[in-house]
């Protein structure tokens, strides 16, 4: 059990780590990423090293609900979201600020709008993958919940299937590796679960190919199974903590995003001893984060 409780802690920390690693890079082509990478050393939109992004502050809610209610709960999740909304934060998605924003002005059905208004070359963004890695985590003793909860919590603003595909791989994923199993048997049934589902066939090319034959830092770099594919592929590779993260950054791309996620994952399998303390040390907010860790390690394995 405390092995376990390690790994959900690893996984909430990684998260972060990832996020705030990869933040001052966003959106950088990859010849444009300096090596050996600045770990920690550049600040982001103003701010000190160790600052994340939207990707983190989601991820916070989700902690804080899936912890106070002992579920998911779409309804309480989406409300923490429009107070963080209201909060003017200094980064915010596009398409989750549109949606997020309609939602507040009355229109409870903007998620699902959007994709029958934009179509899917714009409706199948990152932002819901980037912070899905939690409810895995929580879910790790009943994995078979989140083929239900994992797609219902991408709807709350990313209603494209895509999106939803993206989530219950990376939960079902992180799910496993949080129990101890194999990265790589993780990783390959976690796609096997998705691939009769739309996307699911794309992505399992790219947990091959992303990187490779599918470069990530071009103009659709925001797509949700780049950011799956890449996390995915590196967890099944199963390098150490600190390899992984700094090989994806150097891809170029959505590095916060690509990161967030590869870095829940890594935390999974590695679990918190395998974080860098020279990094820990320098991550925002950390002893809040630490403590919502704690509790959410707690009521997933109580």
């Amino acid at each position: 059990m405390d092995d376990l409780r390690e790994r959900v802690i690893g996984c909430l920390l990684g998260l972060p780590l990832g996020d705030a690693l990869g933040a001052p890079f966003e959106f950088r082509r990859r010849d444009d990423i300096p090596r050996p990478l600045p770990a920690f050393e550049l600040g982001w939109m103003g701010l000190e090293p160790g600052h994340w992004t939207d990707d983190t502050a989601m991820a916070r809610n989700l902690c804080r609900s899936l912890t106070e209610h002992g579920r998911l709960d779409p309804g309480d999740l989406l409300r923490r979201h429009l107070e963080w909304l209201a909060t003017d934060p200094p980064d915010v998605g596009t398409l989750t600020k549109h949606v997020l924003s309609r939602i507040r002005d009355g229109i409870p059905d903007a998620a699902a709008r959007y994709v029958a208004e934009r179509g899917p070359e714009v409706s199948a963004g990152n932002g819901s993958v980037m912070y899905c890695a939690p409810l895995g985590a929580f879910r790790a003793a009943r994995p078979e919940l989140l083929l239900d909860e994992a797609p219902a919590f991408s709807a709350i603003t990313h209603w494209d299937e895509r999106c939803r595909t993206a989530c219950l791989a990376v939960t079902l994923a992180v799910a496993a590796l949080v129990r101890g199993e194999g990265h790589l048997e993780a990783v390959e049934r976690a796609v096997e679960a998705v691939i009769g589902k739309e996307g699911g066939e794309e992505l399992e090319y790219l947990v091959a190919e992303a990187g490779h034959a599918r470069q990530i830092d071009g103009p659709d770099m925001g797509f949700t199974l780049f950011t799956a594919g890449i996390g995915l592929q590196v967890a099944a590779e199963g390098p150490s903590f600190e390899e992984g993260l700094r090989y994806v950054v150097s891809l170029g791309g959505d590095t916060d995003t690509n990161a967030a996620v590869t870095g829940a994952l890594l935390g999974a399998l590695h679990g918190r001893g395998a974080l860098p303390s020279a990094w820990l040390e320098k991550l925002a907010d950390r002893q809040a984060i630490d403590a919502e860790a704690e509790a959410l390690a707690y009521a997933a394995t109580a």
